[in-house]
């Protein structure tokens, strides 16, 4: 599982831009026996296998990023939200001093996330800082360049997406990187085709992959339709961590995936939910129920075509962060709850 996660969380993949790590995952699956397609505006269906009622299994391959909002006469470059909502949303935690890809035409420009050091930093901004944190004005990427026409012939100008540039890595129990969010959960699915039994299946099961998720459900709406039920893959939210009141996020890396009953913009479905509650306790895997503060997944857009859709997650310290934190025990029952999912004989509403 390592492994897997490592390959899929390194591919580069901003909303937008998801095309490698699409190859990678239709190519993938293809290997283990799957017909994929790709629809127009990027998303991948592929299936599994089995008869009956029509289950679709999916999570998102977009990553978080900035977009290049203008480039300074000195060569600096400046950003704006890759996300929804744009600036009206505070930039989440700013990755000071590492590795920027600037993705252009040309290929990609490397820089580094900076801003002000102390040591020339003026009163009024430090105070400012102190107070209110950090704005989007108050970072930027340096490229190595020293004037507009400098950065401008790499190929960097406004829209351009940005990522960070870290490697997956283990540290003691966890697993470390960006893109947890949604590539783990790639992962988890590609990893419960191995060993499965497609003769035992009580659905005829499809996944998907899907683009732009992260500035607002973009790609999800489309794939729905033809349905009968959904169940979403995601990044949870763990909650065992200092300065998190355990009463806000009762989760825990390394108790086992959570079952999402809600989230901000709606409640899941309710039969499907309590099957998947239902599985786990049959097949003694342990879990975790949980409801969800300023999280929205491709579930609302599939709920509000009309297909009864359940959420299931593994738990992740430091989400839209590049240090997104996992536990490899909990995708591997993720994929242990899957399997049985879609294998256990029962009435799913």
């Amino acid at each position: 599982m390592y492994e897997l996660v490592k390959r899929l969380t390194e591919l580069t993949g901003p909303t937008g831009y998801e095309d490698e790590v699409q190859a990678w995952v239709a190519d993938t699956w293809r290997e283990r026996g799957l017909r994929v397609e790709r629809t127009p505006i990027g998303n991948l269906m592929a299936r599994v296998g089995g008869t009956g009622p029509k289950l679709l299994i999916g999570a998102h391959a977009d990553e978080i990023c900035f977009r290049v909002k203008s480039v300074d006469e000195q060569g600096f470059v400046w950003l704006t939200a890759g996300r929804g909502m744009g600036e009206q949303r505070l930039p989440e935690p700013v990755p000071l001093g590492l590795v920027a890809e600037i993705l252009t035409e040309a290929g990609v420009v490397r820089g580094t996330f900076v801003t002000v050091t102390g040591h020339v930093m003026t009163r009024q901004q430090r105070g400012r800082a102190e107070r209110h944190g950090m704005d989007w004005m108050d970072f930027y990427v340096d490229i190595g360049a020293r004037t507009r026409a400098d950065a401008e012939s790499l190929g960097v100008h406004p829209g351009c997406a940005v990522i960070n540039a870290v490697t997956t890595r283990r540290e003691g129990r966890n697993i470390v990187g960006k893109a947890m969010d949604d590539r783990a959960a790639l992962a988890i699915m590609t990893a419960m085709l191995e060993g499965l039994d497609r003769s035992r299946l009580r659905y005829e099961v499809w996944f998907t992959s899907t683009v732009a998720e992260e500035i607002g459900l973009i790609g999800a709406r489309s794939v729905a339709a033809g349905f009968d039920l959904g169940l979403i893959v995601e990044v949870g939210l763990a909650g065992d961590i200092p300065l998190v009141d355990r009463r806000q996020m009762p989760v825990s890396l390394g108790a086992g995936p959570v079952v999402v009953h809600k989230d901000m913009s709606l409640p899941y479905s309710a039969a499907p939910t309590r099957a998947l509650i239902q599985v786990a306790r049959t097949a003694g895997i342990p879990f975790q129920h949980a409801v969800f503060q300023n999280f929205a997944s491709d579930g609302r857009e599939w709920i509000q075509e009309g297909v009864p859709t359940a959420m299931v997650a593994f738990p992740c310290r430091y989400t839209h962060s590049p240090n997104e934190t996992v536990d490899e025990s909990d995708l591997a029952r993720t994929v242990d709850l899957l399997r049985a999912f879609v294998t256990t004989p029962g009435d799913r509403g």
